[in-house]
């Protein structure tokens, strides 16, 4: 009964993933968009597990570079893991309509782990049908 449970689970998490990237295939298509701004926060995470319960606490965002003096030598926040809330503003050309537009993308890593930086080139994803949305690659 186990085993089907998790099959199940398996088959769910394998059918996301495939209707995903047939979604990205089918109804994006790959630009590349320039970077206007790139915002940079962090946050210190917890988790802590008592029985079968799982608490996680957290910081509100801060500069990087504190929360790594933090978690390294104040003892409220040793213990801490950092975080990382990337906002990376772009600037592109729509396949839809040609003209110009800006988004936003969420990431909680840089990619290949080197920092952006405004004016640098960045592939997205930008709808083949709705000027405006976009998704990362």
């Amino acid at each position: 009964m186990r085993l089907a449970g998790i099959l199940i689970v398996a088959v769910g998490a394998a059918g996301l993933a495939t209707y995903d990237q047939y979604d990205k295939r089918v109804n994006y298509r790959r630009v590349d968009a320039r970077i206007s701004g790139v915002n940079e926060q962090c946050y210190m995470e917890k988790v802590t597990r008592e029985g079968i319960t799982k608490t996680t606490s957290t910081s509100d965002l801060l500069r990087c570079e504190l929360a790594e003096a933090l978690t390294r030598e104040h003892p409220k926040w040793q213990g801490y893991s950092v975080k990382h809330k990337i906002e990376i503003k772009v600037a592109y050309v729509s396949p839809v309509d040609g003209a110009p537009h800006t988004s936003s993308l969420q990431m909680s890593a840089f990619p290949n782990g080197r920092p952006l930086r405004a004016g640098e080139i960045f592939p997205i994803l930008a709808s083949k049908t709705k000027a405006d949305k976009t998704r990362s690659i």
